[in-house]
C-alpha cells in the first residue's frame, strides 16, 4: 500500500473502474436493486446494462449504503497492510453512507479520517483524485485529509437532467422541487450546495443549457490555478462531447481531465440522459 497510507471511497465516486486499480484505491461498493434482484454498483452490473434497464421500466430501483459491517471489513484488511486511511465519500445528505464508515471506522486499531465530501459522483470522485496526488507527492496522512477536505470544498458541481422524475420518485431532489411541473421544454441545470441538490437555473431548449453550463464554468474559473476538470454523463456521451466543445480550449489547458459514467447509484436519481460537469482550481 503506497505510503503506508490506504485511501478508500464508494462505487457512487464514479471514476474509471481502471482507475482505482492503478492508483491503489479501495472501492465499497453500494446497492442497487430492480425488484428482486441485487447488484453491487460498478461490480455486479455496470452503466450500460443498467441504464437498458431502466429505460424499460417504470419502477425505480432502490439503493442502500453498505453496511457498517462491509466498511470494518475493509478497513481491518487495510489495517493489517497500512498504517492510516482516509476514506471519502458522498454527501451525507444523500445517504448513510458517511455514517456507516465513521462507525466502522472505530472498530479498528489505526486511525481512519471519514470525509464528507458533500459531493455525488464525480464530484467526489475529484475530491479522491486530489488525496491520491498528495499521497503521490509524499504528504502526511493529516495533510492528504486536509487536501481532500479543501478541494471537496471548492469543488463545483453542475449537472443536467433528462427529466426531474428520478430525483422526484427517488425523495433526493431537494430544493429543486419548485422546477417540477415546469412547463414543456424547460430544461432544469442543477447544482449541489452544502451536499443538497438545489436548481441553479432553468432554461428554454437544449441550446441554452450548454450555454448556461459554459457561463457558470467560467465564472468560477479565475485562471491563477491548476484546472482540474470532470465530465460525467448517464447513458449520453454526446452530452459531454458537446459540453467539451463548447468549452473549448478552457478544457485543453486544465491539469488534469477525467471522463466518466455515472454509476447505477447515483444513476436511479437523476436518470439517463443526464450529463455533467465537475472542477476547481488549485
Amino acid at each position: 500500500m503506497a505510503g503506508k497510507i490506504a485511501i478508500v471511497t464508494d462505487s457512487t465516486a464514479d471514476l474509471p473502474l481502471s482507475y482505482y486499480e492503478q492508483h491503489d484505491v479501495k472501492v465499497v461498493p453500494l446497492i442497487v436493486r430492480f425488484e428482486e434482484e441485487t447488484f453491487r454498483d460498478w461490480v455486479d452490473i455496470g452503466p450500460n446494462d443498467f441504464y437498458k434497464r431502466m429505460r424499460k421500466t417504470n419502477v425505480l430501483p432502490k439503493t442502500s449504503q453498505p453496511s457498517v459491517a462491509e466498511f470494518a471489513q475493509v478497513y481491518k484488511q487495510l489495517a493489517a497492510e497500512t498504517e492510516q486511511i482516509v476514506s471519502i465519500h458522498l454527501s451525507s445528505e444523500l445517504s448513510g453512507t458517511v455514517q456507516a464508515a465513521e462507525i466502522a471506522s472505530e472498530m479498528v486499531d489505526i486511525p481512519v479520517s471519514v470525509i464528507d465530501a458533500k459531493l455525488a459522483s464525480l464530484g467526489t470522485g475529484l475530491v479522491v483524485d486530489a488525496a491520491v496526488r498528495a499521497r503521490e507527492e509524499g504528504l502526511s496522512f493529516d495533510e492528504i485529509a486536509g487536501k481532500a477536505r479543501e478541494v471537496a470544498a471548492k469543488t463545483k458541481i453542475l449537472f443536467s437532467v433528462g427529466t426531474l422524475k428520478y430525483l422526484q420518485l427517488g425523495g433526493r431532489i431537494g430544493k429543486a422541487q419548485a422546477l417540477v411541473g415546469s412547463i414543456l421544454n424547460i430544461k432544469p441545470i442543477l447544482t449541489l450546495r452544502d451536499g443538497v441538490v438545489v436548481p441553479y437555473k432553468k432554461v428554454k431548449g437544449t441550446n441554452k443549457v450548454f450555454a448556461e453550463m459554459k457561463d457558470f464554468f467560467l465564472a468560477n474559473v479565475e485562471g491563477e490555478g491548476s484546472l482540474y476538470l470532470g465530465f460525467a454523463h448517464a447513458d449520453f456521451p454526446e452530452g459531454v462531447q458537446r459540453l467539451k466543445d463548447v468549452i473549448g480550449a478552457e478544457t485543453a489547458r486544465a491539469a488534469s481531465v477525467i471522463e466518466s459514467e455515472i454509476g447505477c447509484v447515483i444513476g436511479t436519481y437523476v436518470g439517463p440522459d443526464t450529463f455533467a460537469i465537475v472542477f476547481y482550481e488549485d
